[in-house]
């Protein structure tokens, strides 16, 4: 039962992110979200996001020189991206070139806000009483108490 309560935790972390980005307008074709998982074994479970979830939040400097492509590279993202808002293809790099001469601002609080310390206490108070229960049973079991 521990495992299903973290993951109900889990759950809903992931559910906040996508609210937060469902509020904030920055979810086009609801890649990102089929992108955040829920990664569980034996030993821990972990909220996995994707990386370029932080640049949304935080924005993106210009391009430097040299720099490395993404994966998908970036034109391809913003391919799709134009495709959901309904923008022309070819209007992809004058985006891109765009993105690469001035960068883009974020938009703060699209993943401080869900997993910030308050919404996490809010979530972790919703499983903390049936944990801690499921523990003291087992103690209780474990030496034979009941």
């Amino acid at each position: 039962m521990t495992n299903e309560l973290i993951n109900q935790f889990l759950e809903s972390l992931k559910t906040d992110v996508i609210n937060s980005m469902q509020a904030k307008s920055k979810m086009a074709t609801g890649q990102t979200a089929q992108q955040i998982t829920i990664e569980t074994d034996a030993d821990k479970a972990q909220l996995i996001l994707p990386g370029y979830l932080q640049v949304l939040e935080t924005g993106r400097a210009p391009t430097g020189k040299n720099a490395m492509p993404g994966n998908p590279p970036m034109i391809e993202r913003i391919k799709q991206w134009c495709q959901a808002k309904g923008i022309p293809d070819k209007a992809a790099w004058a985006v891109k070139k765009s993105i690469d001469k001035k960068g883009f601002p974020g938009v703060p609080g699209i993943l401080s806000e869900p997993l910030g310390d308050d919404n996490i206490n809010l979530r972790l108070n919703q499983i903390a009483t049936p944990m801690a229960d499921e523990i003291a049973q087992q103690v209780v079991d474990s030496v034979g108490l009941s």
